[in-house]
């Protein structure tokens, strides 16, 4: 009888202390806007202990004795530490945290980073071009890229160079690539009407770009389809930055002169040789 009573009492010892070893905790979890948080990964500080919470943002925790502080964390969410202490009911409101995204690159079947790119993508600065003294920015990209051919047709003044991706693409159309400006595709060529020279991409200044990039392979045709066919230059310009108001003057001047012309004669000794001329005759 006695040993039956000994071992009823050792039952309920027991059971107090496994009850005061472990208890469970509850609580919510909500972000900077009062919102509840789904998918929050909560554990217990130096164990694998944990759960999640629910669509409400509620959870519920059993807590051994050796636990002492519950761990929040979330994707894009600030990682919090809570100790526990006497507490039965944990509440925590965790901030958005906005991360740097690394540099990516923009192709035609997604993003990717720009280590990962394996297609022909040749970037220039608008620092390398804003310093030549050339009449369009297109002058100065020979010998900035590989593959990318400039090349003056004569030295008539505002006259297109001939811009040509991995060489002659086509015999009767034309060759020139497709230039897009922020994003938005620009006409390209001579649009004058007359014999001076009317570049239609004279207009921008090379000052006003920030960068340049020259996608060179057929994945650019995934994006402006047939356009594409002869390359695409994306040119970035200069957007306003948050600072102090900067002005700046950036200016050149030039002039050319044809060499090597024959000598012509003058009105006199043409009429002269005509004279002479006639009376030989």
């Amino acid at each position: 009888m006695h040993m039956r009573k000994l071992l009823l009492l050792c039952v309920a010892v027991l059971l107090t202390i496994m009850s005061w070893a472990q208890r469970t905790i509850t609580g919510r979890v909500i972000d900077d806007k009062g919102s509840p948080v789904p998918n929050v990964s909560i554990t217990i500080r130096g164990s694998n202990v944990g759960t999640v919470t629910g669509p409400d943002g509620t959870y519920s925790l059993n807590v051994p004795a050796a636990g002492k502080v519950l761990v929040f964390s979330a994707v894009d969410m600030s990682t919090r530490e809570v100790t526990i202490g006497s507490q039965s009911s944990v509440d925590v409101a965790l901030a958005a945290v906005d991360k740097s995204l690394q540099e990516v690159v923009v192709v035609g079947y997604g993003t990717q980073k720009r280590k990962e790119v394996t297609s022909s993508v040749a970037t220039v600065k608008g620092s390398d071009v804003a310093q030549k003294p050339v009449q369009s920015f297109e002058q100065a990209l020979g010998g900035r890229a590989a593959g990318v051919q400039i090349t003056v047709p004569s030295g008539v003044l505002n006259a297109p160079p001939v811009f040509r991706i991995r060489g002659t693409n086509s015999l009767s159309l034309s060759s020139y690539p497709l230039i897009v400006v922020d994003g938005v595709p620009s006409f390209s060529g001579d649009f004058s009407s007359t014999n001076a020279g009317g570049n239609a991409l004279a207009n921008i200044n090379p000052n006003d770009i920030e960068s340049i990039d020259i996608a060179k392979d057929a994945a650019a045709t995934a994006i402006y389809g047939s356009r594409a066919a002869n390359g695409v230059v994306f040119i970035t310009t200069k957007k306003g930055k948050v600072g102090k108001p900067r002005a700046s003057y950036n200016g050149s001047v030039g002039w050319s002169e044809p060499i090597r012309l024959p000598d012509m004669m003058d009105a006199f000794q043409y009429t002269d040789y005509k004279n002479l001329a006639a009376s030989n005759n």
